[in-house]
């Protein structure tokens, strides 16, 4: 049986447990990482809580709607067993029709969409970590080792007890410039995640300086489920021409390499970036963004 709860109906030690124990977890699925990015989410569990789907509820001109979240690239259907087709769209056939418009971006364990949603393929990069280092060197692109060979040459320091603010920072004065998507309540919104998971050492930030010490990439990674994930990173223009962020994330490869069982490079569609990954060894894996409009007009015209 699916029970439908409310925020303040959801036990989040039960919920919490379920996320670290579930077959396909991932630190999304938190309860505190989801009070940071949508303050009111809800969610639809099995009696058990065996089996948990989080709801990030919006409201907009008096409709409610459900929507992917910044800083949160999959949720959907989690479960202590595997995840299987008659699950997947059990849950998402139970949402309830008060949701007129429903955008959701799914685990790439829900494979299995009922035919009412639309989806389209997203595509993620994840490296295996579960080997030694001069291993996965040995699959990195020659242009990437050619760079990183080069970027050993170039004085670069790693400092790997930074802050958020300076990853932001080179983001902002960079890449984030042409952003205009993310706002100053986006930033602080970061900053909130950071500073939680740092509390439960499931974060690292680190920072590449030149020798002067003037930053020059950053990046913030975030770790559970014996995965890191490469959520968010900044890099100057000089940065990239003494290949800064090849150096860094290498020597967070270096790091996790045997401890660690995968590096989650988050994406990317773009193509650019793709390539950037790959160059890395890692492998290309797909989720889905699944559809479903209910608007009345004009507002369903406008959405599609």
């Amino acid at each position: 049986m699916i029970k439908y709860l409310k925020h303040h109906q959801i036990d989040k030690a039960l919920w919490d447990e379920t996320i670290k124990n579930a077959s396909n977890g991932i630190i999304y699925g938190y309860s505190w990482y989801l009070d940071i990015v949508c303050k009111n989410w809800e969610a639809m569990v099995a009696t058990d809580y065996t089996v948990v789907m989080p709801i990030t509820r919006g409201r907009k001109y008096l409709m409610d709607y459900i929507y992917p979240p910044f800083f949160i690239q999959q949720l959907g259907v989690f479960s202590i067993q595997p995840i299987s087709s008659e699950l997947c769209n059990l849950f998402l056939n139970s949402i309830p029709t008060v949701f007129r418009y429903i955008e959701m971006n799914l685990h790439s364990t829900n494979i299995w969409i009922p035919d009412s949603f639309s989806s389209k393929q997203n595509k993620n990069h994840i490296l295996d970590l579960d080997v030694d280092y001069q291993s996965i060197w040995n699959n990195y692109s020659e242009n990437h080792q050619r760079n990183l060979k080069k970027a050993r040459k170039n004085n670069l320091h790693i400092f790997k007890s930074a802050n958020a603010n300076d990853v932001i920072t080179l983001f902002r004065n960079n890449r984030g410039r042409f952003l205009v998507n993310l706002q100053n309540e986006h930033y602080a919104m970061l900053n909130e995640l950071v500073d939680a998971a740092a509390t439960r050492n499931m974060s690292k930030v680190w920072i590449v300086n030149n020798q002067y010490g003037i930053p020059l990439a950053g990046a913030v990674f975030f770790e559970s489920h014996q995965s890191g994930i490469f959520i968010f990173s900044g890099v100057s223009g000089e940065g990239k021409s003494l290949s800064a962020m090849h150096f860094l994330i290498d020597e967070y490869i270096q790091q996790n390499s045997n401890r660690l069982k995968t590096l989650d490079f988050e994406g990317s569609n773009d193509p650019e970036l793709a390539r950037f990954y790959k160059g890395f060894g890692s492998s290309e894996f797909v989720y889905l963004q699944i559809r479903k409009n209910q608007l009345p007009p004009p507002w369903k015209w406008f959405k599609n």
